[in-house]
């Protein structure tokens, strides 16, 4: 009886570490899909108009949030590490990483609310449930830990957005989550509007425009109405230049940064497990090596629509620096290129597509490659040197803005359409005016910070958005 008992134990540890040990964006990997507290969403990194000398990244969490999805409203997992990695020396390892850490607490756990009418601020004893963190910035040489700072502790989390009767100055509340990091900046973190705009449906209706070419309007933004939860972080250049110093301008030797999120999870091992040295050489070895990493995200839409669904559990487990390896065939050559070729007859190159690689991955010569000698890496490239623009144009780059993706990433910038006209051939001079019909986010940014729209309530959630038609946008010059 007692090894039966032994063995069911066993076999039940396993079953747990599965999901929690491998596998982002919207439930873009298999596992990550049964393990929504550590899917990453999206990232975004940008320099703001209102902080010019600082880096802005916006990192969120867990999709798909229905804002009236109680008892139980969403939050971050205690048992997780958050991070946000930066690379600035372009090996596709990070340099310089920001650890989030969360508890939460329950005031009263013999109530089924959430939080008691009349919410008034973030630490009122009427608000159920809480949660705080702790930040700590790790640096890095050559992939070794060199330091771990504290920079903020025992910070308050934004709460979600019940309804009127239970927090009635939402904004007022989740604005106290806005909070001062040692040696400068600031960070929040809470629940969020979700910033990502895309007609889901068609997408994986394998890319079924609703209108045309999806460049006129009419499509359906399935994110609209949603919440994440969202770190934001805004911290001075000097933090995060592998010199220590401010970006002199877009030529600097520093001005190029990579950067990206990722989820780590405490390692569950069996003694004698088959897979414990394996998991171990594939996974990045943190500040605490009974951790392993379960997800991360750079550049939008590669693990979803790049990475083919065999790797996408692999693809999150491992590091930017072997992407070239592991994974470089399937940016070269890229499944939708012939599937917008089967649909749309849009002549997309489909072989040794290394405009894609130099755009998304190495970064652009003189623009977003951040050495000379720069790996192909999964990582959001931000030239930290070129200023915020005034009129900023949803197409980024493409359009001749260069403050915009994939020069970074701004909560504007339609990344859906970018990359449709990119994975067609626009960078070979194949200017397809591809789109999925959706333009815009359903609700306006912030201009300050923390930027990211605040969520609608639970009590008075919609969800999901029609985009007007509209005259159709042609293919940027």
């Amino acid at each position: 009886m007692r090894r039966l008992f032994l063995l069911v134990a066993v076999l039940a540890a396993a079953a747990i570490a599965v999901p929690l040990s491998l596998g982002s964006s919207h439930r873009e990997a298999p596992l990550t899909a049964l393990d929504p507290t550590g899917d990453d969403t999206d990232v975004y990194a940008f320099t703001a108009n209102d902080a010019p000398g600082a880096i802005t990244v916006v990192s969120n969490w867990i999709p798909f949030e229905d804002p009236a999805g109680g008892p139980n409203f969403y939050r971050f997992d205690d048992r997780a590490h958050y991070y946000i990695n930066i690379d600035n020396t372009g090996d596709g390892v990070a340099d310089v990483r920001y650890q989030f850490k969360f508890k939460t607490k329950t005031l009263n756990k013999n109530s089924f609310l959430y939080a008691f009418p009349g919410v008034s601020s973030i630490r009122d004893s009427k608000l159920n449930v809480q949660q705080s963190y702790t930040v700590t910035r790790e640096k890095y040489k050559n992939g070794k830990l060199k330091s771990a700072k504290v920079v903020a502790d025992n910070l308050p989390v934004a709460p979600n957005n019940v309804g009127p009767k239970t927090i009635p100055n939402y904004d007022a509340v989740a604005n106290q989550a806005i909070q001062s990091v040692k040696g400068g900046g600031k960070v929040f973190a809470g629940q969020r509007d979700d910033p990502f705009f895309v007609d889901l449906g068609s997408t994986f209706d394998a890319i079924n425009l609703r209108m045309g070419t999806g460049n006129a309007g009419g499509g359906k933004d399935d994110l609209a109405g949603y919440g994440v939860h969202s770190i934001v972080l805004q911290v001075p250049e000097s933090k995060v230049t592998r010199d220590g110093k401010p970006v002199s301008g877009p030529a600097a030797s520093n001005a190029v940064v990579g950067v990206w999120s990722s989820t780590e999870r405490p390692r569950l091992q069996v003694n004698g497990s088959a897979n414990a040295a394996k998991k171990k050489r594939h996974s990045r070895r943190s500040q605490d090596e009974n951790f392993v990493q379960v997800s991360r995200l750079g550049n939008p839409l590669i693990n979803e629509v790049v990475i083919p669904l065999g790797q996408k559990d692999r693809f999150n487990r491992t590091q930017p620096k072997d992407d070239a390896k592991n994974f470089g065939q399937y940016a070269l050559n890229p499944e939708l290129a012939k599937l917008m070729n089967q649909l749309f007859h849009v002549n997309a190159p489909e072989t040794n597509r290394t405009d894609i690689v130099q755009a998304l991955l190495t970064g652009i010569p003189g623009k977003t490659m951040i050495s000379k000698d720069a790996v192909p890496a999964d990582t959001l490239k931000l030239n930290l040197g070129v200023p915020p623009t005034s009129t900023p144009n949803r197409f980024g780059v493409l359009a001749g803005d260069l403050a915009g993706f994939p020069d970074g990433r701004r909560l504007a910038d339609d990344v859906t359409d970018i990359e449709l006209r990119v994975i067609a051939g626009f960078l070979k001079d194949n200017k397809v005016p591809l789109g999925d019909g959706v333009d815009q986010n359903d609700k306006p940014f912030l201009s300050t910070f923390p930027y990211v729209a605040a969520p609608t309530s639970g009590f008075d959630s919609t969800l999901k958005r029609l985009e007007p038609p509209h005259e159709p946008t042609p293919a940027q010059p």
